[in-house]
This record gives structure tokens, sequence and C-alpha cells, in this order.
């Protein structure tokens, strides 16, 4: 079987993306091949492609997370079958055609989720759910960026648990924030000042998903001393008092998120839905930031 894959072989903007049609190997043993019909994308995916994240040698491919269709599966196991609606995250790439992922990371895809919301569930569940784990039991909460997917996600796992939440975002983006149910902060010039006037008291915790200095500095000031302070953006900070956070892949939390949107207890927003040779044009609009939700390639 061929499949049509999204490789880079230098790094740069965009246009050093293109397609390679490449002949897949066998099927090993505890994996699944699945056609792709939705792959999100991330931002560290268009940082991976301008070189600014270094995670593999050159040509590299990209994605993390997918929704699909199970077109051979190992037979030795009892637990899929071909035909399966699956989603997860994991496996060499996902921002092609055809891919070959390891069953231990597939959940079935509800029937009610649409495969854009599906293709792009798996990598910001997961990260989301890892936060929480890293961050322990806490009442307060500041998320730098709470937009985004995991920012979307985090915010919702956090009025879930009852933690009390604030997150920033942009200006055009304040509305949406307080739809997920946090109090909105403009990022920006000034930003400590009105976070002291929202929550005159320090937090317990906060998380970064914008990786910026300014994010670094909120937190220094607003969290306390005891408290966890942690990023996700996988850039260097300032401060040795930021942890990086890394996800785990957990098939439980993964499911939690996925049921919750399933049942309409979680909102999931795909923002933007690009057809997979425009994958070009989506890596131009994450590199551009200011992202609500999250944008997804669709395969036909």
């Amino acid at each position: 079987m061929k499949s049509t894959i999204l490789i880079a072989h230098e790094y740069g903007a965009p246009d050093v993306l293109e397609y390679t049609q490449q002949t897949l190997q066998p099927l090993a043993l505890g994996n699944a091949r699945i056609q792709v019909k939705a792959a999100g994308i991330n931002p560290i995916d268009a940082r991976r492609m301008t070189g600014e994240f270094k995670h593999a040698a050159l040509p590299q491919t990209f994605g993390t997370e997918y929704a699909g269709i199970i077109v051979e599966v190992d037979e030795t196991q009892p637990t899929w079958k071909v035909g399966d609606e699956v989603l997860g995250s994991g496996g060499a790439f996902t921002h092609a055609s055809v891919i070959d992922v390891p069953l231990a990371n597939l959940v079935k895809k509800p029937q009610n989720i649409d495969w854009a919301v599906a293709g792009s569930l798996a990598g910001a569940a997961q990260t989301a759910m890892t936060i929480f784990d890293e961050m322990g039991d806490i009442q307060s909460l500041l998320v730098h960026g709470g937009s985004g997917g995991v920012g979307s996600i985090v915010v919702q796992l956090a009025v879930e648990k009852g933690i009390d939440i604030v997150a920033t975002a942009s200006s055009a983006n304040q509305a949406y924030i307080e739809k997920l149910g946090a109090t909105a902060v403009v990022y920006g010039d000034g930003l400590i000042e009105r976070l002291k006037q929202i929550h005159p008291t320090q937090f317990d915790a906060s998380i970064d998903l914008s990786g910026t200095e300014e994010a670094t500095q909120a937190a220094l000031v607003m969290v306390k001393s005891d408290g966890f302070m942690g990023t996700i953006a996988g850039k260097k900070v300032s401060s040795t008092q930021i942890r990086p956070v890394w996800v785990k892949r957990n098939l439980a939390n993964l499911q939690h998120v996925v049921t919750g949107v399933s049942e309409g207890r979680f909102h999931w927003q795909v923002s933007r839905e690009y057809p997979f040779e425009q994958a070009q044009s989506a890596y131009s609009d994450i590199l551009s930031g200011h992202t609500k939700g999250k944008s997804v390639l669709i395969f036909d």
C-alpha cells in the first residue's frame, strides 16, 4: 500500500514542505494501518519545520495526532478490526494519507464526533491532562495562552475540577475564554498589574502555553513561592523555576477528554480546516499565532 506523506528536506518557511509517495513496509506486529481522515496541526510541527525546534534529522515528517479508519490490523489481537473508526496519537508521523500506528495508542471514535474534531483531540487532550498530573492538587491556576487547543481544554478541565482559573489571550479571544469558564485577561504591556487587579492573591500554579518572557515574569510574581510554574512551549526560559512539561501518553486521560467532548461536557473548537493539499497555507497560518482552538488537515 502507498501513502502520500508531507516531508521537508530542509528547514525554512512553509515552502520547504512537499509531498512524496512511499510504499509502506509490511505491517508490524502490534500495529494498525490507518487511512487518515483528519490530522491536527500543532505549533510544534511548524516550529520543527522552521528549525527552531530540531526534533529529528532531515528529511523530517510531521504530525502526532490523527483520526481515521483501520484498513489493516495485526491479526494476533482481538480488539480491533478492519473498518473501525479510531483516533489517537503516536507513530512516526500523521500528516500523511496512510499511517502505521501502535494499537496501544488507539481510542474508538465516537459516532457523534466529526472527523475534524476527532483528528485534533489526542495531542492537546493528553498534553492538558499531563499538565494536571504534574501540578497535583491545586485550587487556583494561571494559564498563559488559554485560547489554543491545549489552553482551551486546560481551562475546561480546571473548571471541571472546581479550580479558580484565570487565562490570558489576545483581545479578540477574550469572549471565547469567558465562554469556556475562565476569567480572561489580555496579555501585553501591563499584564502583571491587570492580573493583580483581577486576582489579588497569588496562584497555586501557572502553566505557560505561549513561550513568552512576559509569561515567565508574570508567573514569578503571581505564583506562590512553593507553587508550580510550568511550560509546554519547548523554549528556553530565563528562570530555572519554570519547569518544562512534556506530554505523557495515557489512554485513560485521552478517553476522559474524548468522552467529555462526545457527551457535550467539553467544548472543542476547530477554527480552521485545510485540505491536505494546502498544508503550506496551514503551516503558515500556525506560525502567525493568535490561535483559537485547533487547525486540522482534512483528507479525501
